[in-house]
């Protein structure tokens, strides 16, 4: 019995410490990042360019995401849990966190469809990438995500008692539409259009290229450089959504 209370309270204090300190530097560096590109991205020099406005809309709501997500961590490293133990600022703080990390992750998934529509050989492609498409991309997902996730309003509880977190869907219905709708919009669906679109970028960018006359005389061994172009591209490709996949899965069991 003694063993196992020791257990506990070592466990207790651990994830305290974790929250507190590594909560605040992610609180910190998180912050120091987004703003950086924010004041990047706005620039005069970058305000025409469509993809820098996906971009900065991803780290204003990769900010907002990181304040309602990692502040509250940061609180419960030093036993202040208020912000899950109130009604209303739980509801406020978990639609947060579902619209904010929704267009975070969705705008990325513009950003990466606008480099596709630029790099087209085709003209009628090239003109959709534009600063009026991004905005209405922009838009028409804010309020598709903002109505998606207004169930918060009914699905979410303060001081749920026996859940991993004081703010937690009241029942299992909740509970699992939150969970599905996280899985599917946030990890699965971004994942799958980034690896579709990067890869007929990389399509795009390849058959743009103009390759030097190839002899007659030429053999399938003179094709093998173009070949293992295309196997790193591919394998560049899966490592970045792989680890897309890998860190948004963590954000879903942390959060």
């Amino acid at each position: 019995m003694s063993l196992n209370t020791d257990l506990v309270s070592s466990l207790t204090y651990a994830t305290m410490q974790i929250n507190r300190h590594g909560a605040t530097l992610m609180l910190l560096f998180g912050t120091v990042g987004n703003l950086l590109n924010i004041c990047i991205l706005t620039e005069r020099s970058l305000h025409e360019n469509p993809c820098s406005i996906y971009l900065s809309w991803s780290s204003m709501f990769s900010l907002a995401f990181i304040w309602s997500g990692f502040l509250t961590r940061v609180l419960q490293g030093y036993s202040v849990n208020w912000p899950n133990e109130n009604q209303p600022m739980c509801k406020i703080r978990q639609y947060l966190l579902n619209v904010t990390w929704a267009m975070g992750t969705w705008c990325l998934v513009g950003a990466n469809i606008d480099r596709f529509l630029c790099s087209h050989h085709s003209v009628t492609y090239r003109r959709l990438s534009a600063r009026q498409t991004a905005r209405r991309f922009l838009v028409g997902i804010l309020i598709f995500f903002a109505l998606l996730f207004i169930e918060v309003v009914y699905c979410f509880e303060a001081s749920v008692p026996n859940v991993p977190v004081a703010c937690y869907g009241r029942n299992i219905p909740c509970r699992l539409f939150n969970d599905w709708a996280a899985l599917s919009f946030d990890i699965v669906l971004p994942s799958i259009c980034l690896a579709i679109f990067g890869s007929l970028t990389i399509r795009n960018v390849r058959s743009r290229v103009v390759y030097p006359a190839v002899n007659s005389n030429s053999t399938n061994s003179d094709r093998l450089p173009m070949r293992n172009n295309d196997r790193n591209l591919t394998r560049m490709l899966l490592v970045q959504v792989n680890i897309t996949v890998f860190f948004q899965s963590l954000f879903t069991i942390v959060l």
